[in-house]
């Protein structure tokens, strides 16, 4: 097949452009001749900038004082790389524009096809180039000399190394994805006893004061400490990653470390951390599974969502001892 240009259109969350890369993945295996790029926001492009598989990274940060004059301008610089093939990946007015005014061969929407996420974005390429091959894992690389520096500042630290990500300060604000901090707590606790090593807490910066709950001589809260691309070099050099539904859990899966989800409103067929190492605790209700942000059985007051709840500390530790994740 004759060599082509291609351009993935993906602006955000994390986790989702993490989903993403299966494409470029699976494209260069199969044909390493292919030219790839691919246009994301500022704030995620430095988590591609080291992958070999991706060869040009586009940011793209809409500037609201001039929507459209800036929005013609990288439709224009798109438009002059003369792409074979753009995936654009989400459904906003604005990616249409990009993708369409760039004039390419072809524009391809995501499919949903496969049972997975990741399975949906590599059936919108397969549909495309049919000789795609799934890949078994993702795959995300660090800058080397950075990984040194941050692993020297973590070998100060007993092992082995875990990461909870409990997420977000507000649980109102995803509901079904936040398991109640008072269990991350006693998790903390179980796991010293049981295994030792040293717990890192992470999270943005307006987390922190939410997630400075859990505590323990072993309990190091990094919380809003690191950059990007320094939080996903620390994730890839973890023994474990406990976390909700959200973007570090998928980009440790990524560098194959063993991750465990703990899910309330998302399902596992859906969303579980990908490749031979990823797991996932789900809930035990009748509505689990809803995909809603708003949960209708939630009384005044409460935050913690029924099928979350219903997932217990002993459910954690028994997932981790039954796979052997520490």
């Amino acid at each position: 097949m004759k060599s082509k240009k291609i351009l993935l259109i993906k602006m955000g969350a994390i986790g989702d452009v993490v989903h993403t890369t299966i494409i470029p993945l699976a494209i260069k295996k199969k044909h390493p001749d292919w030219e790839i790029h691919y246009i994301t926001s500022p704030t995620i492009a430095p988590i591609l900038r080291n992958l070999d598989y991706i060869d040009k990274v586009i940011e793209f940060q809409q500037d609201k004082s001039k929507p459209y004059k800036q929005l013609f301008e990288i439709t224009k610089t798109l438009f002059k790389e003369r792409y074979n093939i753009i995936f654009c990946l989400a459904y906003t007015l604005k990616l249409y524009i990009m993708a369409f005014g760039a004039f390419p061969n072809k524009v391809a929407f995501r499919s949903y096809k496969g049972k997975s996420w990741i399975e949906n974005y590599f059936y919108t390429a397969k549909n495309v180039i049919p000789d795609l091959e799934l890949p078994k894992r993702l795959v995300l690389k660090n800058n080397i000399n950075r990984e040194a520096e941050l692993r020297q500042e973590l070998d100060k630290f007993p092992k082995p190394h875990i990461i909870f990500n409990p997420g977000n300060n507000d649980p109102k604000l995803r509901q079904g994805r936040v398991w109640n901090i008072e269990k991350w707590k006693v998790l903390a606790e179980k796991i010293s006893q049981q295994y030792g090593g040293t717990i890192f807490v992470t999270g943005h910066e307006t987390e922190r004061e939410y997630q400075s709950q859990i505590t323990g001589n072993n309990v190091q809260l990094l919380s809003g400490k690191y950059c990007l691309e320094d939080s996903c070099i620390i994730l890839s050099l973890m023994d474990l990653v406990i976390s909700g539904d959200s973007g570090p859990v998928h980009i440790a899966s990524a560098y194959n470390v063993k991750t465990l989800a703990i899910l309330g409103s998302t399902s596992a067929e859906k969303i579980k951390p990908y490749g031979e190492n990823g797991y996932c605790v789900e809930p035990k209700t009748e509505c689990r599974y809803c995909w809603k942000k708003k949960c209708k059985q939630l009384k005044g007051g409460e935050v913690y969502t029924p099928c979350i709840e219903s997932i217990t500390v002993e459910d954690v530790l028994g997932k981790i001892s039954e796979n052997n994740l520490l």
